[in-house]
């Protein structure tokens, strides 16, 4: 996936967590955070 942010930000594979009713509670979020990935 390239787009102008993943080139803005230099980013060559992009991770996307997408939302997840029942398990996308805020450890979850932090977990992915704290990976070095963003979540939203």
């Amino acid at each position: 996936m390239k787009t102008r942010i993943t080139d803005m930000l230099g980013i060559r594979y992009p991770i996307i967590q997408g939302g997840m009713q029942w398990v996308g509670y805020a450890e979850m979020a932090a977990a992915v955070s704290n990976a070095g990935a963003w979540a939203f």
